[in-house]
C-alpha cells in the first residue's frame, strides 16, 4: 500500500495499480469563521429567496457544512436570524455614526445616510425579514435592532443643542422617520409609489427632505 500526502490531497492505493482514492483533505474553520461564512450566506439567501428560504438547511448546503454542524453554531434558524440582524445593525450604526459626523461638518448630504438605510432594508431584504419576523410573533428577535437604534439616539442627541424639542427635532424624529420609510419601501416599494401617482424613488427623496426638515438647530433669539 502506497500512500502519498501533500496540502491539498491524500491518495491511497496499491504499489502496482493505476486506481486510486483521492480525498480532499477538509479545512477546518474556527467558530468565529464558520459563523461568518454563514452569516454572510444566509444574507444572499434572504436576498434571493426572501426571508422563508433563510433555514439552517438551506445556509449549510450553501458553505459546504452538515446541517449537524450549522446547528451547533447556532441552535435553530432564529438564532440565525437574530445572529443576522444583529449583525446588519452593527454594520449599519458604525456607517451611520461616520455619515452623521460628515453631514454635521457639512460634507456630505442628507442622502447618503437615507441610501445606507434604504440599502440596508430595502436592496438588502432586512425590512422583508424584519416584517416576516414581526408578522409571525417572533418580535423578541428584533431586539438586536432595536437596542442599536436606541443606542444610536442616545449617541446622535449629545452632539445636539440641549433647548431643542426632542419630540420634533433631532436624532429621535429622524431615525423614526427613516426607519418608517425604509420598512415601506422595503414591503410596498415601487408598488406604493404607483399607487400614489409618483415617480420611482419618492419613498427615499421623501425621507431626505424629512430629514432636513427635522434636523436639529438651536431656537432663533428672540427680537430684542
Amino acid at each position: 500500500m502506497a500512500i502519498i500526502s501533500n496540502d491539498n490531497i491524500t491518495i491511497i492505493g496499491n504499489d502496482n495499480s493505476v486506481s486510486a482514492t483521492v480525498r480532499k483533505r477538509r479545512v477546518r474553520r474556527s467558530p468565529e469563521v464558520s459563523r461568518r461564512f454563514a452569516i454572510e450566506a444566509a444574507q444572499r439567501l434572504l436576498i434571493e429567496k426572501g426571508p422563508a428560504g433563510v433555514t439552517l438547511q438551506a445556509v449549510a448546503k450553501a458553505i459546504g457544512m452538515t446541517h449537524g454542524n450549522l446547528t451547533h453554531h447556532f441552535g435553530s434558524s432564529a438564532a440565525l436570524h437574530t445572529a443576522m440582524i444583529a449583525a446588519m445593525a452593527e454594520r449599519v450604526a458604525i456607517e451611520a455614526a461616520a455619515l452623521v459626523e460628515r453631514m454635521r461638518k457639512g460634507e456630505l448630504g442628507s442622502e447618503a445616510i437615507v441610501d445606507l438605510v434604504f440599502d440596508a432594508l430595502a436592496k438588502g431584504g432586512y425590512g422583508r425579514l424584519i416584517g416576516w419576523l414581526s408578522a409571525s410573533g417572533q418580535g423578541e428577535l428584533l431586539a438586536p435592532i432595536l437596542d442599536s437604534l436606541s443606542t444610536s439616539v442616545a449617541a446622535y442627541r449629545v452632539g445636539e443643542p440641549e433647548n431643542i424639542d426632542q419630540d420634533r427635532f433631532g436624532a429621535g424624529p429622524i431615525v423614526l422617520g427613516l426607519i418608517s420609510h425604509a420598512l415601506t419601501a422595503s414591503l410596498l416599494g415601487g408598488a406604493l409609489e404607483q399607487a400614489a401617482c409618483m415617480p420611482a424613488g419618492s419613498l427615499r427623496r421623501l425621507a431626505a427632505r424629512q430629514l432636513n426638515a427635522l434636523r436639529a438647530a438651536s431656537p432663533a433669539p428672540p427680537d430684542a
